[in-house]
């Protein structure tokens, strides 16, 4: 199968033009988001998103309103003394099966994220914020699955192209597009697609520049990418970390986990893959990644809404083919 072809000369123009008209908010860190009258979305699912069970556009809702007022205009929904989601529409948490909160496709946390004594590198947190506590902005997408996930993804890839777009607590965030070499192919392609969907990005190599405060997307080989603290994390594997993406350390295969977290199935040699991490209290960051250049192309030519759609992840093969992560086994009985 050919590689995906770069997008026409006229578009890279307006990413161009985007990114000088915005480079001054850029700079000066997150901006507001006017989206009055837009609503929130409501995206509802089960088996890592393998079934929808609701997915509603422009429900109503006032800036900074709980989670939970929302999501009851859309759907019957019950919360426990903690404000964990019990059922909605009848579908309820059981056993190793909850009700996982996403908000424009990351967790919503409380606090600053806090190190464990078992890693202090993992940085995972031992709170997540519940729909009560949750609050949400016009334009926003709040997505809930019913699944048996180990660990919390630390972000979905989903409800492209949030989390860039909206950012979260109605707050864009600045975009930063990472390239592992500086006039890749495919770097352009991913910064085609942000323009697009209106999201401006300032681009620099991977590595060479910091900002705490800005969301990125890291475009490169694994090996140009595994030493990013936030993506670096997926080596651990998914029942660890929550990425069910697993690359080898030497790049040269990318692990595809089912919804147990262990690894179903391996990609080799022009293969890729698209996944959300996050590190600390930091915005998330998404790799854009592959074994080589080839797989690197195919994975930027998957960056598009409706091939990412309810998807926690995505593999590319060789061929092209986008595999849905986890993969999904047979659903569990309600």
């Amino acid at each position: 199968m050919p590689l995906p072809p770069a997008r026409p000369s006229r578009v890279r123009q307006l990413a161009a033009l985007a990114v000088v008209l915005m480079a001054g908010a850029v700079a000066t860190g997150c901006g507001q988001v006017d989206e009055t009258g837009a609503g929130v979305r409501v995206l509802i699912t089960t088996d890592q998103g393998a079934r929808t069970v609701l997915d509603r556009p422009g429900v109503r809702a006032s800036d900074d309103e709980p989670a939970l007022e929302v999501l009851r205009r859309a759907a019957k929904t019950e919360v426990d003394g903690r404000g964990a989601v019990t059922s909605i529409d009848g579908r309820r948490a059981s056993g190793d099966r909850r009700w996982t909160l996403w908000l424009n496709g990351s967790p919503m946390r409380s606090g600053a994220l806090a190190a464990t004594k078992q890693d202090v590198n993992l940085q995972q947190l031992p709170v997540l914020d519940t729909v009560r506590t949750t609050k949400v902005s016009e334009g926003d997408t709040i997505w809930l699955d019913l699944g048996a996930s180990p660990v919390v993804p630390r972000g979905v890839v989903g409800t492209f192209p949030e989390p860039f777009l909206h950012g979260q607590e109605g707050k864009r965030w600045p975009v930063r597009v990472e390239c592992g070499e500086e006039r890749a192919q495919a770097c352009r392609m991913v910064r085609d697609a942000l323009v697009r969907y209106g999201i401006p990005a300032v681009s620099n190599l991977v590595r060479t520049s910091y900002n705490p405060g800005s969301a990125r997307i890291a475009v490169g080989t694994w090996v140009q990418l595994r030493e990013d603290p936030s993506l670096g994390l997926a080596e651990r594997g998914a029942r660890t970390t929550g990425i069910p993406v697993v690359p080898a350390k030497d790049g040269r295969s990318i692990g595809l986990t089912g919804a147990d977290g262990r690894v179903t199935r391996t990609l080799g040699a022009g293969s890729g893959a698209i996944f959300a991490a996050r590190w600390r209290d930091e915005p998330p960051s998404w790799a854009v990644t592959g074994t080589d250049d080839a797989g690197v192309l195919r994975a930027a030519g998957a960056l598009d809404e409706t091939v990412l759609k309810k998807r926690f992840a995505v593999g590319v093969d060789d061929r092209g083919a986008v595999i849905g992560v986890p993969s999904q086994a047979a659903p569990a009985r309600r």
